[in-house]
C-alpha cells in the first residue's frame, strides 16, 4: 500500500516539476524578447534581434519537442499578445509549435542514435539549432510573401519585399546557433541537476 502512495507522490511531483520548469522556459523567452530586442531593417514587418530564439531551442532542446513546442509558443505568442503584435500571433503560434515539434523529434532521434555520447549529443543540438534556424527563415519568407498578396501586391512584388525582409531573420538565426552551440553544454549541466 505505501508503495502505491510514493509511486503516485513521485509521478505528481514529476508532474509538477515538469509544469514549472515548462513555465520556467514560457517566461525566459518572453523575457528574452521583452527585455533585449534591437531593430533590425525590413520592408514587410517589424523584426529584431533578440533572444527570444535561443530560449525556444533550448527549452525544446531540453524538454523535448512537445513541452519546449509549449513553453516556446507560449513564449512567444504572450509576447505578440502584449506587445502590439496581435496580428501575428496566430502566425507565431502556428509556426512555432511546427518548427519546435518537427526539431524537437529530430534531435531525440538524433539524440537516441548519440547513445549516451557528448560530442555526438552536442552535435546534434548545434545541427537541430542551425536545422530551427533554417525553417525558420523558410517559413517566415512564406508567410511575409503571403502577407504581401494579401494586400494586393502580386506574387513577384510580394516575394521581392519579403526577400529584402530575410536578412532579420537570417541575422537571428546565426545568432541563435552561436548562442546554442556556446550555451547547451554548460545549461545542460544545470538542467540535469535541476531536473
Amino acid at each position: 500500500m505505501s508503495t502505491n502512495i510514493t509511486a503516485g507522490r513521485t509521478m505528481n511531483d514529476n508532474k509538477v516539476k515538469n509544469l514549472v520548469i515548462t513555465a520556467f522556459f514560457t517566461a525566459i523567452t518572453f523575457l528574452g524578447i521583452q527585455s533585449f530586442r534591437i531593430p533590425l531593417p525590413a520592408a514587410v514587418g517589424t523584426p529584431f534581434l533578440h533572444f527570444g530564439h535561443i530560449f525556444v531551442v533550448m527549452g525544446l532542446l531540453l524538454q523535448g519537442g512537445k513541452r519546449g513546442a509549449v513553453s516556446g509558443t507560449l513564449g512567444l505568442t504572450i509576447f505578440d499578445m502584449l506587445n502590439g503584435y496581435m496580428q501575428d500571433a496566430p502566425k507565431t503560434f502556428v509556426e512555432t509549435a511546427v518548427k519546435c515539434l518537427i526539431v524537437g523529434a529530430l534531435f531525440m532521434m538524433l539524440k537516441k542514435k548519440a547513445d549516451g555520447d557528448k560530442k555526438k549529443e552536442y552535435g546534434a543540438a548545434v545541427v537541430c539549432a542551425f536545422i530551427y534556424g533554417c525553417i525558420n527563415i523558410i517559413m517566415e519568407f512564406t508567410m511575409s510573401t503571403i502577407a504581401m498578396m494579401m494586400v494586393g501586391s502580386g506574387f513577384a512584388a510580394a516575394a521581392v519585399a519579403a526577400f529584402t525582409s530575410l536578412p532579420a531573420t537570417v541575422i537571428n538565426a546565426v545568432f541563435m546557433v552561436i548562442a546554442i552551440a556556446i550555451l547547451y553544454q554548460p545549461v545542460k549541466k544545470i538542467y540535469v541537476r535541476m531536473a
